[in-house]
């Protein structure tokens, strides 16, 4: 079946990206959903307002619905989604009109001096169809590896315990957000994100203020996070990011923040919970681990040369 297309141009065309995902979440497929409402409008605020998203977002429809798109993350990374209620054939031809587009754009920004080598990354699952397809396609995985986690919410969820002092709650609005910003700069040291970034953040479908879980240290500094998503209609909820500073490390905050965070997503009406993980990052694998998650797939980056002409 032959789709058209188009680039990103505003905020009602990740709308309508969210609606795909949200409706891939009401599938048979569930949980083998590559990612939430809240990874795109995460990625979204993280280019700042003068990122060329129209270059590097494209949207695919069949006439009456959004069945696909690719977004390429600076500088070469090819994140795609497909709807998973496609027939192998037209799932295989949409991959491939994405990778040949994603190509082209690469090959583009490394002519234009914005990228390195000319090189396209993109992901897939292991044992998931796409997998094989870019494997036969010349791509080859490389180290970069990411566990999906995964867990029910209708269970006896762990406690938020936090050393003394120490509490743990939600954003209180807007003017915590530099707070939340140096937390997370901490945590990811070096970070690009900043306040403008956060401040676009907020204002994106999506985010809430409280479900962005904070744990606060006695002098009232934020000392970890737990950004949470929900997905309403699919009823599933998403960690992203996640993290703790650097002079609160060792003391369980990771723990107890994501645990008061699964909490506050059954109460929101989220049945289930998903977060990502680097798979070689063994503090991260433990920690999510301890509140309940477990991995029920595998994401690798792949590569392959890209030809400039």
């Amino acid at each position: 079946m032959a789709y058209a297309s188009r680039p990103y141009a505003s905020v009602d065309d990740l709308r309508e990206i969210q609606a795909a995902i949200t409706a891939a979440w009401l599938t048979p497929r569930r949980p083998l959903i590559p990612q939430t409402i809240g990874d795109v409008a995460w990625w979204l605020a993280g280019g700042g307002p003068d990122a060329d998203w129209p270059a590097r977002i494209r949207i695919w429809t069949d006439g009456s619905r959004t069945v696909g798109w690719g977004w390429i993350s600076l500088p070469n990374v090819l994140d795609w989604f497909v709807a998973p209620d496609l027939d192998e054939t037209d799932e295989r031809a949409l991959r491939r009109e994405m990778i040949r587009w994603a190509t082209e754009r690469v090959a583009a920004l490394a002519t234009e001096g914005e990228g390195p080598a000319p090189v396209l990354e993109v992901w897939a699952a292991d044992g998931w169809p796409e997998a094989g397809m870019v494997s036969a396609m010349g791509f080859t995985p490389t180290d970069e590896a990411l566990s999906q986690f995964f867990q029910s919410l209708e269970r006896d969820l762990p406690e938020p315990e936090v050393a003394p002092e120490y509490a743990v709650r939600t954003m209180g609005g807007p003017a915590e957000i530099p707070a939340r910003v140096e937390v997370h700069r901490s945590a990811f040291a070096p970070s690009k994100l900043t306040v403008e970034k956060y401040d676009i953040l907020v204002g994106l479908p999506g985010y809430r203020y409280d479900l962005d879980c904070v744990a606060v240290a006695p002098d009232g500094a934020f000392a970890a996070f737990t950004m949470c998503w929900l997905d309403p209609e699919a009823e599933v909820g998403y960690f992203e990011p996640v993290g703790t500073h650097q002079d609160h490390r060792r003391l369980g905050l990771g723990k107890a923040v994501n645990a008061f965070g699964l909490r506050r997503l059954r109460e929101e009406g989220a049945r289930e919970a998903l977060v990502y993980g680097e798979a070689s990052n063994a503090a991260s694998q433990a920690l999510y681990r301890s509140v309940g998650f477990r991995e029920i797939a595998v994401h690798r980056r792949y590569r392959a040369g890209v030809g400039t002409g």
